[in-house]
């Protein structure tokens, strides 16, 4: 159970009226079996992926300790847009798909499941296509600087968690900020302080610190929308990450897969001129980087297809 003092700085509201937002949301996320922290073995599996010398028997051991997650990695390894055979162990998935792949899956359906019960009015399966896209995106642009460490799916997967938590627990006010965000056509984060006084990413933040996910990947989530924002003297692969996934976010919504007024893209604008892209620039791209937004979006949906199956 996280400590709610922990809670605080993720959710600093400065709109009078609206501080009782943060202060409920503390004290739900400080509850028992709101967002129940990750499992053993995914805490493990996420420190195991940011080693290059990981080995299969690593990866399968761990994944083995958790047989719930075994089983739901069995099965969807053993889909169409994996190995399209029947899969029988962990052992057998991870030489068929390899480890990366086999990583997904677990970091999807660990995800997935963790807000199952907080399915409501939101356009569920778009939300997801877009989460398992700007996994998909994350990981790729951060591939083209520097080697996989993991920590890219999963903060892509979870960088627009706390959309769910506000459309659950903050249900008429998320109503109006997306009919808002529709209207103006400004996309959701630039009117849920004036609605509920703290953005998703900030709410994402929190949600993230109450799983007990790396450092990183809370500090990702949290700053998506303004990697730029991120302070001085901390882990300079956090603001990495954090451009990654606002890239990845801002890539997605070109091919518009995501609910509705999420953000609305200038087709006009090449996305190598994005702030976010700009300020991704700063670092040295070391392996180049092939974009094909249609075969990855094609991709994330046979992705979500065997996850949701």
């Amino acid at each position: 159970m996280p400590n709610p003092k922990q809670l605080e700085k993720y959710l600093v509201c400065d709109l009078p009226g609206k501080e009782w937002v943060p202060q409920k949301i503390i004290g739900l996320l400080a509850g028992d079996g709101v967002i129940p922290a990750f499992s053993a073995s995914a805490m493990k599996l996420g420190q195991l992926t940011r080693d290059p010398d990981v080995s299969m028997d690593d990866i399968k051991d761990v994944i083995e300790m958790d047989p719930g997650l075994s089983a739901d990695c069995t099965k969807v390894a053993s889909s169409a847009g994996f190995a399209a055979r029947r899969i029988s162990s962990i052992h057998q998935a991870l030489m068929l798909i390899g480890i990366k792949e086999i990583s997904r899956i677990a970091f999807a359906m660990g995800v997935m499941k963790k807000f199952d019960q907080f399915k409501g009015q939101v356009e569920w399966d778009k939300f997801w296509l877009h989460s398992v896209l700007v996994a998909r995106l994350t990981e790729k642009v951060a591939g083209a600087y520097r080697p996989s460490t993991g920590s890219e799916y999963l903060a892509g997967l979870l960088h627009d968690c706390g959309k769910i938590f506000l459309e659950r627990f903050f249900p008429d006010e998320f109503e109006e900020l997306v009919a808002t965000a529709q209207h103006r056509g400004c996309g959701h984060v630039v009117v849920e302080k004036e609605y509920i006084g703290v953005t998703h990413a900030q709410v994402g933040g929190a949600i993230c610190e109450s799983l007990q996910a790396h450092i990183e990947v809370i500090r990702a989530v949290w700053h998506h929308h303004g990697p730029f924002d991120i302070q001085q003297g901390q882990l300079d692969n956090s603001k990495f990450l954090a451009a990654c996934v606002s890239v990845g976010d801002a890539l997605a919504n070109y091919t518009q897969a995501n609910i509705a007024g999420a953000r609305v893209m200038d087709e006009n604008i090449p996305f190598d001129q994005l702030p976010e892209w700009q300020f991704l620039s700063q670092y040295q791209m070391s392996y180049g980087l092939e974009l094909n937004l249609e075969a990855e979006l094609a991709s994330a949906e046979e992705d979500l297809k065997a996850f949701s199956n």
